[in-house]
């Protein structure tokens, strides 16, 4: 299994029209969560850069979709969180019909990495995204952020939430952004996913 660079970044394309949107060689792995779950932060976690990606306790921060290049090897692609708090109707609609034109119109995206708030929980929004991401067919894993704020007790009644809902896409990874919980694993479910693709491709 080949070596990935973590700290090798490029970031090579953002765009806010789908326009703007040129088709990028790469695999893509794809962080999608609502508005204010710890996105940005885990990125910068991820890639060992502090201000790599744009980190605010303001909402909706992230307006664009951006590409960061990994190491020659893969795409990491952040994208708006959903939610949309703070903002017009024209800006969420806009934003709305970006990130469907990039979920269905990419060739190269091989999984969503689903992002959960560990101290809230699944929301009703998230239901309806990964339904969305079901009715295309997309591959999806979830994430849970900022798991140095809860408790033991509060990641089994998690489990189970999820169990009870008959959740696809585990395994769970929980992850911190302050303690580096979950980044080591993360990167090496990373690397597994882009190794299988470069395979499956030859």
């Amino acid at each position: 299994m080949k070596h990935i660079n973590f700290n090798s970044v490029d970031r090579v394309l953002s765009y806010d029209k789908f326009f703007n949107y040129k088709q990028l060689l790469l695999p893509e792995i794809c962080f999608a969560g609502r508005s204010n779950v710890g996105k940005s932060s885990l990125i910068n976690s991820l890639l060992n850069r502090k201000g790599l990606a744009k980190v605010s306790k303001k909402p909706g921060q992230t307006k664009k979709i951006i590409y960061y290049r990994i190491d020659q090897y893969f795409s990491l692609v952040d994208i708006p969180g959903y939610g949309y708090a703070g903002i017009s109707k024209k800006k969420i609609s806009e934003m709305s019909e970006l990130l469907h034109a990039y979920f269905t119109n990419s060739k190269n995206l091989k999984l969503v990495y689903v992002l959960i708030d560990s101290r809230q929980g699944i929301k009703k929004i998230d239901l309806d995204f990964l339904s969305f991401l079901n009715q295309n067919k997309l591959s999806f894993k979830y994430l849970f952020t900022k798991s140095d704020k809860i408790k033991d007790i509060d990641r089994k009644n998690l489990l189970i939430a999820f169990q009870k809902k008959n959740l696809s896409g585990f395994p769970l990874i929980f992850t911190s952004s302050k303690t580096k919980e979950g980044i080591k694993e993360l990167k090496g479910n990373i690397l597994k996913i882009v190794s299988k693709n470069e395979k499956e491709s030859k």
